[in-house]
């Protein structure tokens, strides 16, 4: 008959043991305990990503429009309805200049309840006006009150602030018709330009340390400091590229400045990250590689480095994740407080979904807070994309040695 063994079987001390079992469970608690805090920050903001409004059309009926329609139908319907006669609203929605116009300056988006009736659309014009605007709870229990107290031009909307519409539209001094479309584009540019730096030279780097550099003093002090480097604060490189990059080299306020100062954050964890996937690779690969001629350019770029080219890119992607979230450094080097049109090149002015979020705060008015909880979602979103891709590399090619 089986037992299971006790630990006086061992002459292990019974008190001693349960101890250590509670001790054990206690470290759970720490865990369990950041894991709510994280889920009510999250529960936050989704619930101040939508609110319940009433909205004063500053044109036309303040009128709703049914799903399915296109936004060009919606916004004829919506130029009929002020007045417009069919040819004028013709001529506005073919004249290129007059159609970015119309769009830029008039919103089209799908509300997911209205005093019309659940699920449609509304035109929100720069110069609309809000009237009230209440939190999720409030609104819906005060949604009778409000609906029949509605005036003539008024509106009332359960606006989603996190819709498609958002994630293309540039920002708007207007907070019923700002988006974070630039901030995107610019995310883009900035992260490109400095991963475009940063992977050759931090790899480059970790290859030269890890494979050909012998050990030594000099191999030691370029590692602690590279370590050190990996933990210093991203404000101080912000500092480094105002000196550098924007006054030095005369780069100003521009994309490619951005870029160069997130490239010399992203270095050290890149260096960090693929030594390690470089260490992890067995000697006996090497060896046999040396056995049959190859020399060591051969071993390094034909064994080496494809072994280890998963855990290289998997610290990529994790320095990537970091540099797509930092404000500090960029609000340094010259990210500009508004910009309506995305980046062109790489001395364009530019803005990020970070320092965007930072600037909608900052504002006065009551909804940039709501805007600035739809923006956050949308950087939880791609930095959860981000690890997500980063783990599925990691458990899809990892080797077993």
């Amino acid at each position: 008959m089986n037992r299971t063994p006790t630990p006086e079987a061992f002459g292990q001390d019974p008190w001693k043991a349960r101890i250590d079992r509670v001790f054990a469970r206690a470290l759970v608690l720490p865990l369990l305990l950041a894991l709510g805090l994280l889920a009510l920050l999250l529960g936050d903001t989704l619930y101040r990503s939508v609110s319940v409004q009433v909205v004063r059309a500053d044109m036309g009926p303040g009128h709703t429009y049914p799903f399915g329609l296109s936004a060009e139908t919606i916004l004829r319907q919506e130029l009929l309805a002020q007045g417009y006669t069919e040819e004028e609203a013709a001529f506005m929605l073919q004249d290129p200049k007059e159609r970015n116009a119309l769009f830029l300056q008039n919103r089209v988006e799908l509300m997911w309840n209205t005093h019309e009736g659940p699920f449609r659309y509304v035109v929100t014009n720069v110069y609309d006006e809000r009237v009230a605007d209440f939190s999720l709870a409030e609104g819906l229990r005060r949604w009778n009150e409000l609906k029949a107290n509605l005036q003539e031009g008024e509106r009332l909307v359960l606006n989603p602030w996190l819709d498609q519409t958002f994630l293309t539209r540039p920002p708007s001094r207007s907070p019923l018709t700002a988006g974070i479309g630039v901030a995107i584009w610019g995310t883009v540019w900035v992260l490109s330009l400095a991963l475009f730096f940063a992977i050759p030279v931090g790899i480059g780097t970790a290859i030269l340390l890890e494979e050909y550099l012998r050990e030594g003093r000099l191999s030691r002090i370029l590692e602690v400091n590279l370590r050190n480097l990996a933990g210093v604060p991203s404000i101080v490189y912000g500092l480094l590229g105002l000196a550098l990059f924007v006054r030095g080299m005369g780069l100003g306020p521009s994309v490619l400045a951005a870029a160069l100062t997130l490239g010399l954050l992203g270095i050290p964890v890149i260096v960090v990250t693929a030594r390690e996937a470089l260490r992890a690779v067995p000697d006996s690969l090497r060896l046999a590689a040396f056995a049959l001629g190859a020399t060591q350019r051969q071993v390094v770029f034909r064994v080496v480095v494809p072994a280890a080219l998963p855990g290289m890119v998997t610290g990529v992607i994790l320095s990537a994740a970091r540099l797509i979230g930092e404000a500090a450094p960029l609000l340094l080097v010259g990210a500009a407080a508004y910009v309506p049109f995305a980046p062109t090149g790489p001395l364009s002015q530019y803005t990020v979904i970070p320092v965007q979020i930072y600037l909608w705060i900052s504002q006065n008015q009551p909804e940039f807070a709501r805007v600035a909880a739809a923006g956050i979602l949308v950087m939880l979103l791609l930095l959860s994309a981000l690890y997500l891709m980063a783990l599925y590399l990691r458990n899809r090619f990892r080797r077993e040695w």
